[in-house]
């Protein structure tokens, strides 16, 4: 079984798949991890953590296929080019890659809950992230235009618990023309009779209060952003918040699937199903290095 391997096995095993084999590894701890992240995006506790909830739930897990998929979601290499890394065909790869993917993506309502959230926290931060995609040829329209990157790109709302630096929310895509607070609410303004009760607006726990930006100010009932009758305390407070959250979409985009256009799906829904399954895999995979040793910083 693959959870039988330890962190150091695949550590080792993962950068000999990329070209530093034993010979090159007789180097600093730090060294290797750095360059094992550097191909992967998380650390190797990350990555044996994930085998084991992946094994756990009834999948047979190959190394070599879960690190080349992974791989893929940092680098974002074509065809082509993970055929010469990897040494398999490019339909092999395709095909492996997708499936874990998928696999990975699965986990997350797992790890990615408002489940178990501490009593004493208050406050969790909120925000969207634009993710670039190449153009949607099939459904050519304004609303796909990014205002971040002056193109097209597509949005989604994330949340943090800032008491235990967990990743506690995802949604989306949704066209990035999509103001964050038409995101929260899952409608437009003065329509609540139409919101998706989907929406974070509806699925935010008892007593818990967001903060956001000044996009946000609009729905004070469920969102609290900076005002200047706020005490300093209180302002420091909400600053390092949103600030965590940065942070953490910070660890998103350094995913290529994320940062760079996003190039695959035939048409318009297949698209947006295969760039939601790639964001949120790559979501899973920052909660998993955020649980094993990758913290975001303390608020």
């Amino acid at each position: 079984m693959a959870s039988n391997l330890s962190s150091d096995e695949l550590l080792e095993l993962g950068l000999k798949y990329v070209g530093f084999g034993p010979e090159r590894q007789h180097v600093s701890d730090e060294l290797n991890t750095s360059r094992f992240r550097a191909h992967y995006g998380v650390g190797p506790k990350a990555i044996k953590a994930l085998i084991v909830d992946l094994e756990q739930n009834g999948q047979d897990v190959t190394p070599k296929n879960l690190l080349m998929s992974i791989c893929w979601l940092k680098l974002y290499d074509t065809e082509m080019v993970m055929a010469g890394r990897w040494g398999y065909g490019e339909q092999y790869c395709r095909k492996n890659v997708k499936e874990y993917v998928k696999r990975i993506r699965k986990l997350k309502p797992l790890k990615i809950s408002f489940d178990n959230l501490h009593p004493r926290c208050k406050f969790l931060g909120v925000d969207c992230i634009h993710a670039r995609s190449q153009e949607f040829r099939c459904d050519p329209d304004s609303k796909w235009w990014s205002h971040k990157f002056n193109g097209p790109a597509l949005s989604y709302e994330i949340v943090t618990d800032p008491y235990e630096g967990n990743i506690r929310w995802v949604s989306g895509p949704q066209p990035a023309s999509v103001h964050d607070i038409t995101i929260l609410r899952g409608g437009k303004a003065g329509k609540m009779n139409e919101w998706n009760r989907d929406a974070l607006y509806f699925n935010i726990p008892d007593g818990v209060k967001l903060v956001g930006d000044s996009g946000y100010d609009g729905q004070r009932d469920k969102v609290t952003t900076t005002m200047d009758a706020h005490a300093p305390d209180t302002k420091a407070l909400f600053k390092r918040i949103k600030s965590q959250l940065e942070s953490c979409n910070g660890r998103f985009k350094n995913f290529k699937v994320i940062r760079e256009s996003f190039r695959h799906g035939q048409g318009t829904d297949d698209k947006l199903k295969r760039h939601k399954y790639s964001f949120e895999a790559c979501v899973v995979l920052v909660q998993y290095d955020i649980e094993n040793g990758h913290p975001l910083f303390e608020v």
